[in-house]
């Protein structure tokens, strides 16, 4: 099996945030997780995911695997709140 390049997860979650912030413009998060497969990076958006979300954000995304998560509405910020204290 041959391993490609991976960029650091905080250089990918920070490309991830400036996209989803400056070119898709809905709610979501970033989060790090993983399986059986690995590590990989989801992106969650609420009730559905924006039409130009693929078209931004590839699949590997700078050598991570992705996956794409639609929650119900106000999922987000009740189970992931962007001000934790």
């Amino acid at each position: 099996m041959i391993k490609k390049n991976k960029a650091a997860y905080k250089e990918a979650e920070e490309k991830l945030h400036e996209i989803c912030i400056e070119d898709i413009g809905e709610e979501y998060r970033v989060l790090q997780q993983a399986d059986d497969g690995g590590t990989h990076i989801v992106v969650a958006f609420e009730e559905q995911m924006p039409g130009n979300a693929r078209e931004y954000i590839p699949s590997p995304f700078m050598g991570w695997r992705l996956i794409f998560l639609i929650v119900p509405g106000g999922s987000l910020e009740i189970f992931h709140p962007l001000n934790k204290q």
